[in-house]
């Protein structure tokens, strides 16, 4: 949209920003490694810079097969997304300035470039190679973390992302067969392709039941590489959900109970980067729910909390994630009482914490009293009922409880804890701008200030606070203990091989009964043969020669008698 200068002199104008990531990516793991912290901030700033510069419309078009592919098309609302996209990028590349391992820098660069590709891409081949590819470079920032733990997780975020790819390839394939063009479309449920569709973005998305993927592998990766995977999945996937499925009934009932059921299971994991990771999943609701409704000043705003979103969980996972760099961990029942010597990074986490809850001046406050008014005004009593109870949860657990729990309270562990590196406070102070800049603008997009919204929303975080408090005051909420969590994953990770496993012995116990039955039953048949014919009868017993001449002769004798009769 040109509101930069050009610093490339107009050579990369066909060239997607998501390419020079990608580039940077496959070059950083030939770089020493001293030089890599370097590229990871500045390969984002510098595709910031080139997508500011580049026009409206499609470019970076490519042949193959026959057919004219757009690489990228600077249109809202991928543009202001993308954007977005690069700015968290070079705030995480300045938060993970101590990695100088190859693959999480790689990978983390690549996903990047592809997650801002699929934003920016101009048609269905364009976008599906990004999407895909994002996934890929995804799983293996989660196996970065190097633990079994995290192989585990990557395996099984591979598998859901490589269904849901599978699905969202047919469903374009079956809408190319029909229509013959490779443009975006709107979905239809009543088609194979549009339940296809759905599907294939409802695991991306983390739909209920579908979610699991996301917090079993987001809290495996490094503390840099769990930042990096907030931003971008589930924020390329409502984008999608915007572009395919705007005004799709359904999304209306699945966004609120997906902004409803993840406040209980945050409040009670024991792993504050698992915590929120349910938050995120409540928030992406908020969104789905907004594409549902479809009218222009519900996707506006669902644009706009995507955007918020990045920055406010990019500001949280970021404060959790240098709690685990300088403790070791992210168990809540490990850690509390740390404001005292972590007091910058406790500060960023609460103004995270309150920018994901929607405060006025803040990131999330400007699309939340515009979203909670369209969706108020055009849904029944459920859906409004539904999201008013997820917001004031999102407060409770995410804005309150993770940073009562990392902050606040009782110290745990008696150990002296330093506070956050300089170059991860700098990351979260600039997170923090980003947080303010956005919620300072007077108009976001197509968003209006809403005052019926605002007070609405007002009151639900007021009435969360309060019972918040009361719950902690009095020893209601649960205890923070190092506990299992159970959730869906529960179906394939524990009762799956369970399942699998009991099977597995009845069928070995019925073999052995079978074996034994037939050995037993072959063993008294070779017995009675052997008494009837063995060595020691008649039947087998050794003839002299001349008895055997004898018989032969009376056998032919009775021929003859018998041939003359």
């Amino acid at each position: 949209m040109s509101m930069a200068p050009d610093i490339f002199g107009g050579v990369l104008d066909g060239l997607s920003p998501g390419f020079l990531l990608i580039l940077a990516g496959l070059l950083a793991t030939l770089l020493p490694r001293a030089a890599r912290p370097f590229v990871s901030v500045a390969a984002p700033l510098l595709g910031l810079v080139h997508l500011l510069a580049l026009p409206a419309g499609p470019g970076g078009m490519v042949e193959m097969l026959g057919i004219s592919i757009a690489t990228f098309d600077i249109t809202q609302p991928g543009f202001a997304i993308a954007v977005s996209f690069l700015a968290a990028a070079t705030i995480a590349g300045i938060f993970n300035w101590h990695e100088r391992a190859g693959l999480p820098v790689a990978a983390g660069l690549i996903y990047t470039g592809c997650a801002t590709g699929a934003v920016l891409a101009g048609d269905l081949p364009s976008f599906f190679i990004f999407f895909e590819i994002s996934s890929i470079a995804a799983a293996f920032l989660i196996w970065s973390g190097g633990t079994s733990r995290s192989l585990g997780a990557g395996m099984r975020f591979a598998v859901a992302n490589i269904l849901a790819g599978v699905l969202l390839l047919e469903a374009f394939l079956l809408t190319y067969k029909v229509t013959g063009s490779i443009s975006f479309f709107v979905g239809d449920l009543s088609t194979t392709a549009g339940i296809y569709l759905i599907l294939a973005l409802g695991i991306r998305s983390a739909f209920p039941v579908l979610h699991a993927w996301l917090t079993d592998a987001y809290p495996e990766s490094t503390p840099g590489g769990t930042v990096l995977l907030s931003v971008f999945a589930v924020t390329t996937s409502v984008y999608a959900l915007m572009r395919f499925l705007p005004g799709e009934q359904l999304l209306t009932y699945i966004g609120p109970v997906m902004i409803a059921f993840p406040v209980f299971l945050a409040l009670l994991s024991n792993d504050l980067r698992r915590a929120l990771c349910y938050g995120l999943i409540s928030q992406v609701g908020l969104a789905v729910t907004a594409v549902g409704i479809g009218t222009p000043e519900a996707l506006a705003a669902a644009t706009t909390l995507a955007v918020a979103n990045i920055f406010g969980f990019l500001l949280m996972f970021m404060a959790i994630g240098a709690v685990l760099f300088r403790t070791g961990t992210a168990s809540a029942a490990s850690l509390g009482g740390l404001a005292a010597q972590m007091p910058w990074t406790a500060g960023f986490a609460v103004i995270g914490g309150l920018s994901v809850a929607g405060l006025p001046i803040l990131a999330g406050g400007t699309a939340m009293p515009a979203l909670l008014t369209s969706i108020w005004t055009s849904s029944g009593p459920y859906v409004a009922a539904l999201t008013l109870f997820g917001v004031a949860g999102v407060w409770a657990h995410a804005g309150l409880r993770v940073p009562a729990a990392a902050f606040f309270g009782e110290r745990q562990e008696t150990h002296t804890v330093s506070e956050a590196p300089l170059h991860m406070r700098l990351a979260m102070l600039i997170g923090v701008l980003g947080c303010l800049g956005i919620g300072s603008m007077p108009y976001w997009d197509n968003v209006a200030f809403d005052a019926a919204g605002l007070v609405l929303h007002m009151q639900g975080l007021a009435f969360s606070l309060l019972v918040f408090a009361a719950a902690r005051a009095w020893g209601l909420l649960p205890r923070d203990e190092a506990s299992a969590l159970i959730d869906v994953d529960w179906l394939y990770r524990r009762l799956g091989p369970a399942i699998v496993a009991t099977v597995m012995s009845v069928t070995s116990a019925a073999y052995a009964a079978w074996q034994n039955f037939i050995s037993a039953r072959l063993v008294g048949t070779f017995q009675a043969m052997f008494t009837a014919a063995g060595p020691q009868t008649n039947v087998a017993a050794t003839w002299g020669t001349g008895l055997s001449v004898l018989w032969v002769a009376i056998l032919l004798v009775v021929m003859l008698l018998v041939s003359y009769v």
